[in-house]
C-alpha cells in the first residue's frame, strides 16, 4: 500500500458522483478505507492517515474551514477536483 494506492482511490471519487456521495457520508476513516476496498482498492489506515496528516498540517485556514467530512479531508489531502 502506498500513496499512489490512496491517490489512484481518490482520482477514481473524482470523476463519479454516486462514489463521491458515498465518501461524503463516510463517518470516519474506517468507513473510507471499507469504501476504498468495496471498489478494489487497498488502503492502508495508518498509511492513509499519516498521508492525510501532513497534507493538512499544509492547509490554509480557509481550506480548512470547506472541510466538512472525511470525504473532503480526503480529496482536499489528495488533490482531487470533481470531473463531473
Amino acid at each position: 500500500m502506498s500513496v499512489a494506492s490512496i491517490q489512484a482511490f481518490v482520482a477514481r471519487v473524482a470523476g463519479d458522483a454516486a462514489l463521491r456521495d458515498k465518501l461524503h457520508a463516510a463517518a470516519g476513516v474506517d468507513d473510507i478505507v471499507a469504501i476504498a476496498a468495496e471498489h478494489g482498492h487497498a488502503i492502508d489506515k495508518t498509511v492513509l492517515l499519516r498521508e492525510h496528516a501532513k497534507a493538512l498540517s499544509s492547509a490554509k485556514d480557509h481550506e480548512l474551514a470547506a472541510i466538512n467530512s472525511w470525504g473532503d479531508a480526503l480529496m482536499h489531502c489528495f488533490g482531487a477536483t470533481e470531473n463531473d
